[in-house]
């Protein structure tokens, strides 16, 4: 059973007397130990900022237990906001104990070190007031603070996948999109205890039911990036990407041999073969979400030059982590 503190004194109604809809921020808290310049405090802070109405708003802070301090920047910060124990579990599994706990008919997701735009949670709404009842989900655009080569990683990890359209979404990106509350407690993600690939587990199980979700690039959010000045800025860069490479490598094979119906589950069957398998599929389909993703964030095919190393090297990390898979090393940490 969940811990909750800061509760408000009542539960508020979903939607006001205008039909606006409540809705409920999710901020999990595993990453915050290694962000640099985006904290829980600047999310914070983003989040107290926003054009919606506060009354509307709820915001609630899963705690992973590494934030002595939670209470007290919660009070500096965002008074009001919840606090849930969710000490000891994974990056997802805080998501769906933050799902559970929410009480709009709307549930955003943002972590601990992004900041969303003043318009952020105004933006969710307006997406799902102008579509069908089968739109269950909204996708936003997140970026990376600037520094060396963020908007290259940008694409890469956090790039917009669409149908030919633009406005379909292909692809989750779990810390800056939005659900119907309901939808999101019938389908959770799962396996949460994995550091990536639940997302896509949604996704896939989304289209499966006939529902989708829309893409609303005026959703913006801003990623924590490490400082990329000087050789430790340099280390501390190559850390921050390839750690997720494996990691995404790691999850990618290991969620096919855990559940079916996935693109590519066949690969299982392959042994030794499935990895290279799998991310030569991942690069090709990698290739139209850089040219649309590239040309939104103001990059030419002569800015990834100098970028091609750590191209390859994005890649060989996937392969690297597929491995690590196949051999039942322990998963790694988001």
């Amino acid at each position: 059973m969940s811990e909750t503190r800061l509760l408000d004194p009542q539960p508020a109604p979903s939607f006001d007397t205008n039909g606006r809809p409540r809705v409920s921020v999710v901020v999990e808290t595993e990453n915050e130990r290694t962000a640099q310049k985006i904290t829980l405090r600047y999310a914070l802070r983003a989040l107290a900022t926003q054009t919606y109405p506060r009354g509307l708003t709820e915001v609630i802070v899963v705690d992973s237990g590494e934030i002595p301090e939670l209470p007290r920047l919660v009070a500096e910060h965002r008074p009001g906001t919840r606090i849930v124990n969710g000490a000891g579990l994974s990056e997802f599994q805080m998501k769906n104990l933050g799902v559970r706990e929410a009480t709009g008919e709307i549930v955003a997701f943002t972590d601990g070190d992004c900041a969303p735009r003043p318009n952020w949670i105004e933006q969710i709404v307006k997406s799902f007031s102008a579509e069908s009842p089968s739109v269950v989900g909204v996708q936003g655009r997140t970026v990376l603070r600037a520094g060396l080569f963020h908007r290259q990683i940008s694409v890469l990890l956090y790039g917009l996948r669409t149908d030919a359209s633009g406005s379909v979404c292909r692809r989750i990106i779990p810390d800056n999109c939005a659900f119907r509350r309901d939808f999101l407690r019938q389908v959770p993600f799962d396996p949460a205890g994995l550091p990536s690939t639940p997302e896509t587990v949604l996704w896939t199980r989304m289209t499966h039911r006939g529902v989708w979700m829309v893409v609303n690039d005026e959703m913006r959010s801003t990623h924590d990036y490490p400082v990329t000045e000087g050789l430790g800025g340099w280390i501390a860069m190559l850390r921050f990407f390839l750690q997720r490479a494996y990691s995404n490598g790691y999850c990618m094979t290991r969620v096919r041999s855990l559940v079916s119906g996935l693109r590519g589950t066949w690969i299982r069957w392959l042994g030794p073969a499935g990895p290279p398998v799998l991310v030569a599929g991942k690069m090709v389909a990698d290739l139209d979400q850089i040219a649309r993703n590239s040309r939104a964030l103001g990059l030419t095919w002569l800015d990834w030059i100098p970028f091609l190393p750590l191209y390859v090297a994005y890649y060989v990390g996937h392969l690297v982590g597929g491995y690590a898979a196949l051999l039942r090393l322990p998963a790694p940490r988001a």
